[in-house]
């Protein structure tokens, strides 16, 4: 029923109207409205009335919507508008990526990243969080190792699942599982980096107790 009154609601808000803005950001809390009752339906309908406006190609209402895709599951979306952009950003990239990590499309989601022209924080944890997720430790462990060596800053988002995929190999190790040599060195990296001076982050409780 709630489902069906936003539905209601983002109708009268899009076709009611003749929504003449002065700029994008009316679309943008739409969509954000969006994103919060995961409505697939409603992102659509705003994309539709969004392309009969001058905001059509604008960069930061497209990243908007490939944000909206994703987070409401609707990687078909996403990767349209994202591969219709005539100029990206950074956060264009990390906006598809995510959502790919997260919901296991890896291979596509690690495809995208080699082709980033340049990579932030928020690009590698969704690189380290999407494999420690999907089983692909090794993979996890590698990407928190080059952040470390490439001097890119770790927060407790890398640490978490970072630390998860490590406590994961130990477990496939007991159960009879050997890690190779690099696994062994990832995972002492590791180790040494929750006590590297140069990281100032507190590792939440339950991340701490592992």
């Amino acid at each position: 029923m709630a489902r069906h009154g936003f539905a209601k609601q983002i109708s009268n808000n899009v076709i009611g109207g003749d929504l003449s803005f002065l700029n994008s950001s009316p679309f943008a809390r739409l969509l954000d409205s969006c994103i919060k009752n995961q409505s697939s339906r409603g992102t659509r309908r705003v994309h539709a009335r969004i392309l009969k406006t001058q905001f059509a190609s604008e960069i930061f209402i497209q990243n908007r919507l490939i944000d909206a895709y994703g987070k409401c599951g609707c990687l078909e979306d996403a990767h349209k508008v994202f591969d219709r952009m005539p100029e990206r950003n950074i956060y264009s990239w990390n906006s598809i990526i995510g959502p790919l990590m997260k919901l296991g499309f890896v291979d596509e989601g690690a495809r995208l990243f080699d082709s980033m022209p340049e990579r932030d924080q928020c690009s590698w944890n969704s690189m380290v969080s999407g494999f420690a997720q999907h089983g692909q430790f090794e993979e996890a462990l590698d990407c928190v190792v080059t952040m470390h060596r490439e001097d890119i800053a770790l927060n407790e988002y890398s640490f978490g699942s970072g630390l998860s995929a490590c406590a994961r190999l130990k477990d496939m190790k007991q159960a009879g599982y050997v890690p190779d040599a690099s696994d062994h060195e990832a995972c002492e990296e590791e180790s040494d980096l929750e006590s590297s001076d140069f990281v100032e982050v507190e590792l939440p409780a339950e991340v701490a107790l592992m």
